[in-house]
């Protein structure tokens, strides 16, 4: 475990001050807070506060009353002290968060809670920016970005369309906007706008956007559920559609051939629809394809290559390509095009670009692949991802075993033996 190096508490004061040099022909001083951090110091003036240098207690660092029953020493102290719990709240959290900090960051803070940085209002903007930026961790897709708007609108329908600052999000907020979402959407949805709500406050503090770090205390569990899959009924459907092997069933528009052949080349390779779309045929190394997921690109520095065995049937769907690429569109309207062939397949799954994987990954299980074979040809980082595969294929292997069952019935045993 690593140890917290920065600035201990002891190196940062907040005091009250004042310039000797520049006292004025009456004897009062311009009135300053002095920031002291780890041997940095800069003074703050109090806007247009002065006080008698004579009544100034330079040890104690506070004012002392001008005369007897001096009502404005307890307005000036007071004044003063919400000033300087402005710069030492700042301070705090960066000392309990183990933030690196110094003292332009004090500055850029105590200025980000007198302009009211707003929640929503930073989500919006950091949507938009993320699309854009080139630093790999903050990236993120149009289609995802699309999900966090989404988000973000019902953060903003739980707030009554008003907003907040960022660093009074925390624990209880949350709390509150899961229970909210719960009442119009179901458990994967409410974890989903959670997820999202909390990687922008994440996003926030990587910026040196001062947050709540009771934030971190509410989570929401991420609901388990089997993956969809498509067995061997629905696959065979699918590649009818295709060939036009079913004259039952109406055929296939340009846009839907090419959906269907990317579904079935990731059905039959287990790629993710963010390599899906974005792979040529310069990928083929003999028969293979060898790629760097786009997933692990973005997390892990000098990636290994995953290599895929070609299988004859994923080659024809290669072979009967005319350009380089899969030319897919973009993923929503991707996943729109699949619940049209669904419907054209008479398969009653919800059909999305994830099915295509979870299949691949589903029939190597029931065939007795290796659960470590199958979870690198998957490229996952452990195989207790893996063996949720595992699970389904025990499940749908009891679930063909008791067709026997139904087929010969439940009779006595000393029938049986006769």
């Amino acid at each position: 475990m690593s140890t917290f190096i920065g600035i201990p508490m002891s190196e940062c004061t907040v005091q009250l001050w004042y310039n000797k040099q520049r006292i004025k022909n009456d004897g009062s001083a311009s009135l300053y807070l002095q920031i002291i951090v780890g041997g940095e110091h800069c003074e703050v003036k109090l806007k247009s506060l002065q006080w008698p240098a004579a009544n100034i207690n330079w040890a104690k660092k506070s004012l002392e009353a001008r005369f007897k029953g001096d009502t404005e020493l307890v307005t000036y102290t007071a004044m003063i002290e919400r000033e300087r719990a402005k710069y030492w709240s700042v301070i705090m959290n960066f000392l309990k968060q183990e933030q690196s900090f110094k003292l332009s960051d004090i500055f850029r803070e105590v200025n980000l809670y007198k302009n009211g940085h707003l929640f929503c209002a930073f989500m919006e903007q950091g949507i938009k920016d993320r699309q854009r930026t080139t630093v790999k961790k903050d990236m993120i897709k149009a289609s995802t970005a699309a999900s966090h708007q989404v988000t973000l609108e019902w953060f903003k329908r739980y707030l009554n369309f008003t907003d907040i600052e960022i660093h009074r999000i925390d624990n209880v907020v949350l709390e509150g906007f899961a229970n909210y979402v719960g009442e119009h959407m179901i458990e994967s949805s409410v974890w989903a706008k959670n997820k999202n709500i909390k990687s922008y406050i994440s996003y926030a503090f990587r910026h040196k956007i001062m947050v709540n770090p009771f934030y971190k205390l509410f989570t929401v569990a991420k609901p388990e559920h089997d993956p969809t899959w498509l067995e061997e009924d629905e696959l065979n459907e699918l590649l009818n559609i295709y060939y036009g092997n079913n004259p039952l069933k109406q055929k296939l528009t340009f846009e839907q051939s090419r959906n269907c052949r990317a579904f079935l080349f990731a059905c039959f390779t287990g790629l993710r629809i963010s390599d899906l779309s974005r792979w040529n045929k310069d990928w083929i190394k003999n028969d293979h394809i060898a790629f760097v997921p786009q997933k692990v690109k973005k997390s892990i520095k000098n990636p290994k290559p995953i290599v895929i065995p070609i299988i004859p049937i994923a080659k024809q769907f290669i072979d009967e390509l005319t350009a380089e690429t899969f030319d897919l569109p973009e993923d929503q309207v991707y996943n729109r095009g699949l619940k049209v062939l669904a419907e054209i397949a008479g398969i009653e799954k919800n059909l999305t670009s994830h099915v295509a994987r979870h299949t691949f990954a589903t029939w190597l299980a029931i065939d007795n692949v290796p659960v470590l074979v199958i979870s690198k040809l998957l490229g996952h980082k452990s195989t207790v991802t893996t063996m949720v595969y595992i699970h389904i294929a025990e499940e749908y292997m009891a679930r063909e075993m008791m067709k026997m069952q139904r087929r010969f019935g439940m009779r006595p045993v000393q029938q049986l033996i006769a």
